[in-house]
C-alpha cells in the first residue's frame, strides 16, 4: 500500500517535533565516568562492533567529562538499575564531587567504575568525531563487567521507567 499521499512536501521538522519522535526511543541510562574522577548521566550509548569489542557515546561539546576523557583516553560506562536510579539526577549536575558524594566507586585500570552499576565497562578511547554541538567517541572495551539485574534505568516519553529485562521471541 503507498502513502504518498500522506508525505506533506516542504519538509521540516521543528525542534518540539523532533524532541516528541526521538523521545518514543527508549534508551539505557548510563553514567559515564574517567579520572579525576569526573563523571555525567548520559543515554546516547550503543554497541558498535564486536571485533574489537567497541562502543560508541554522544556527549555535548560542552560537557566537563568530554574534556578529562580526551586529555586521559579512558573512560568507564555504568549502566543504571532501577535501584540505582537517583544517581541519574545526582550525576547530570553539580561539581564532580557532589556527582560522586555518597556513592561507591573503585577504580579499575586507572578509571572510576560505579561499584553497583549493573553493567561497567572499561574503554580505551579509539577516535572521536565532532558532529554538530556533540562529540561521539568510539571506546575499545577493555574491561566488562554485567551481572543479572533485570531493571534497568530506561529514559523513554522523557522520563525515566523501569526497563523489566522482559525476553521473548519477536517472530
Amino acid at each position: 500500500m503507498r502513502t504518498e499521499d500522506r508525505v506533506p512536501s516542504g519538509l521540516s521538522v521543528s525542534a518540539e517535533e523532533y524532541r516528541h519522535a526521538v523521545s518514543r526511543l527508549p534508551t539505557a541510562v548510563s553514567v559515564i565516568t574517567s579520572a579525576g574522577p569526573v563523571g555525567c548521566t548520559a543515554n546516547a550509548v550503543m554497541s558498535l562492533s564486536l571485533d574489537p569489542p567497541t562502543v560508541l557515546l554522544s556527549l555535548a561539546t560542552t560537557s566537563r567529562t568530554l574534556a578529562d576523557i580526551r586529555s586521559e583516553g579512558r573512560f568507564a560506562v555504568n549502566v543504571l538499575s532501577w535501584a540505582d536510579r537517583r544517581l541519574v539526577a545526582q550525576f547530570a549536575t553539580g561539581t564532580a564531587a557532589e556527582r560522586f558524594a555518597g556513592v561507591p566507586w573503585h577504580e579499575v585500570d586507572g578509571v572510576p567504575v560505579l561499584t553497583e552499576a549493573s553493567v561497567a565497562m572499561v574503554c580505551t578511547v579509539r577516535e572521536t568525531v565532532q558532529l554538530l554541538d556533540h562529540v561521539l567517541i568510539a571506546g575499545t572495551v577493555t574491561w566488562a563487567r554485567a551481572d543479572d539485574t533485570p531493571t534497568t534505568v530506561l529514559f523513554a516519553k522523557r522520563q525515566y521507567v523501569v526497563g523489566l529485562g522482559a525476553t521473548g521471541d519477536v517472530r
